[in-house]
């Protein structure tokens, strides 16, 4: 039976108690950028990070005060149009000190998990996705946080082995 952990109750809570902010600006690298200064909330669902033995939580405002980036999704099962915004994946590492790893795996709240090789997010601008249409990530959009491959901009992404380690509802990041 997969391990879930007991902080899911009072994400599920924190996420349904949100308030929304806004999306704005554009980005010098193509990318169009979403304020991070909208993103700090007063109750904020947290993620459980780092080595097994060692873990500690960070939180979702945290996790934004990182510059934001906006993407589309690439899964057929979001609504069409639907536009994420979070930092890259690779801020997010720095932040919780995984940056020197050559794995993380992330997993959801539901148990799922998948290991996400350094290759990835130095190739590729992975996204955790913590808002939609700058609204925070509810459990129907798979929030609070969920993992984005940029499918919209490689197309050889949309393929079974990205869209699997594509985890949502995330709640823990091992390394």
């Amino acid at each position: 039976m997969p391990r879930v952990p007991v902080l899911v109750a009072a994400t599920v809570a924190a996420v349904l108690q949100l308030a929304p902010a806004t999306a704005a600006g554009g980005g010098a690298d193509g990318a169009p950028r979403v304020a991070a200064a909208d993103a700090a909330r007063a109750e904020s669902p947290e993620i459980r990070v780092g080595p097994v033995a060692y873990a500690r939580t960070v939180s979702i405002a945290e996790i934004e005060r990182l510059p934001m980036v906006e993407v589309p999704s690439g899964l057929s099962m979001d609504r069409e149009g639907t536009l994420f915004q979070g930092p890259l994946l690779a801020d997010v590492l720095a932040l919780i000190g995984a940056d020197g790893v050559d794995a993380v795996v992330l997993r959801g709240a539901d148990g799922y998990g998948a290991r996400i090789p350094r290759e990835d997010w130095e190739r590729w601008p992975l996204v955790l996705a913590t808002r939609a249409h700058g609204e925070p990530l509810g459990i129907r959009e798979r929030g609070p946080a969920r993992l984005i491959y940029p499918m919209h901009r490689h197309p050889e992404l949309d393929d079974r082995i990205y869209i699997d380690r594509s985890v949502w509802l995330l709640a823990e990041i091992e390394w």
